[in-house]
């Protein structure tokens, strides 16, 4: 491996870890709409060096998870204090699911889990993430450590 290779290697990785949450954000179902994620702590990350504190806030899920699938939505926060909910690829067991790719210039506070178990798809933004016809089944999930699984794809 050339000393330029190992350089850019070393770079990628370096630029992960300049990214990441240090604290839990203890996901929840929303409070002011139940279709949404709520991010009940305040939290702070570490991007590219600056400390960046991110208040309660509750954030919107986009995108549709067949009946009897399994599926994932990250949520993840900019530099600018902006949060986002990523989808991932559907799969017919958890196993199956592929989790999409983040931008290595966010850090991922944590992901939402969905499998809708009930009668018809969960719709982001519309079905409630405890409605009892769909039955979504939402497991929220927070980043206990810096998160980003995309790292080796990108080395």
């Amino acid at each position: 491996m050339s000393d330029a290779t190992l350089r850019a290697s070393l770079g990628k990785i370096q630029d992960t870890m300049c990214y990441q949450i240090l604290n839990s954000g203890a996901l929840a179902i929303g409070t002011g709409s139940k279709a949404k994620v709520k991010v009940v702590s305040t939290v702070y990350a570490l991007l590219n060096g600056a400390i960046v504190k991110k208040t309660s806030a509750e954030v919107a899920l986009s995108g549709t998870v067949t009946n009897a699938k399994f599926n994932v939505f990250v949520i993840s926060l900019k530099a600018d204090g902006t949060l986002t909910a990523t989808m991932g690829t559907e799969g017919a067991t958890i196993g199956a699911v592929v989790f999409p790719t983040i931008p290595t210039s966010e850090a991922v506070v944590g992901f939402v889990i969905i499998n809708p178990t009930g009668t018809g798809n969960f719709v982001g933004a519309t079905t409630n993430l405890d409605d009892g016809t769909v039955v979504p089944n939402a497991v929220y999930v927070n980043a206990p450590f810096p998160l980003n699984w995309t790292l080796m794809e990108n080395l």
